[in-house]
This record gives structure tokens, C-alpha cells and sequence, in this order.
């Protein structure tokens, strides 16, 4: 152990990443124009068709980016993984994990959104984080 011979030197800490209070979304769709209310609201409602395998192997730490696309009624028509997650697709447990992300956004029971009338009566995209 040494001996301390300078008093500390305090610096503030920089904020992280991208600009000063930004938020929204890294794909830059329409889910950049919905509040955290609404984000939640659409999170909880797919959120009851969506599982994964508890037991595979690192799977508490993946994450998944989907981009999704709706009709003008605001119902999921397709889902897909964003590119940025497209390289980890080659591991089964992820692809798998993925998969189960894709399939819950447009089963039948989750697919009709509950989009704010902003984002009604056009196609919309917008990007899903799916984690454990």
C-alpha cells in the first residue's frame, strides 16, 4: 500500500453517449415521436405473448433490436431484426431468441398495437428491444 502525497482531483463526470438529454431511438423511426407512456403501453401489451427459454445458456444477457412495421390500423405486419443484431443470428441460442422476440410482435393476440392516434391511418416503423 502507498502512501497518498496529492490531495485528490475531482472532475466531473461527462454524460455518455450522444447528445446532452437526446433519448429516442438509434434506428431514427416513428417510435422516436411516443412518449414513455405509450412505449409502455405498447411493451406491456405484446409483452403478454412474449417468452424465452429461461435455460439456454447467456440468454439473461441478450438483447434484441426488431423493426416492425404497421398498417395504417396499426396492426404489426412485419417484423425483422435490425441490422445492427444481424451478425449474432448465426448463434442458434440467439437466433432462437430472436425468433420467439419476432413471433410474440405478430401473433394474432399481440399484433393489433395500441398506437396513439398520431401514428394511425399510415404505415408506421418502429423499433422493439426485447431483453430478459
Amino acid at each position: 500500500m502507498q502512501k497518498q502525497t496529492e490531495p485528490p482531483r475531482s472532475r466531473p463526470n461527462p454524460q455518455q453517449g450522444g447528445a446532452p438529454n437526446s433519448g429516442g431511438n438509434p434506428q431514427g423511426n416513428d417510435t422516436a415521436a411516443l412518449s414513455s407512456s405509450q412505449v409502455g403501453a405498447i411493451g406491456d401489451h405484446v409483452r403478454e405473448c412474449w417468452t424465452y427459454d429461461a435455460g439456454a445458456l447467456g440468454v439473461d444477457q441478450m438483447r434484441v433490436l426488431l423493426t416492425v412495421t404497421t398498417d395504417a390500423a396499426g396492426v404489426a405486419r412485419l417484423a425483422v431484426v435490425a441490422p445492427p443484431d444481424v451478425p449474432k443470428l448465426s448463434d442458434p441460442i440467439f437466433r432462437a431468441f430472436a425468433e420467439r422476440a419476432r413471433r410474440a410482435v405478430l401473433d394474432p393476440h399481440c399484433a393489433n398495437l395500441p398506437l396513439p392516434a398520431t401514428l394511425k391511418g399510415r404505415s408506421s416503423e418502429l423499433t422493439f428491444l426485447f431483453k430478459p
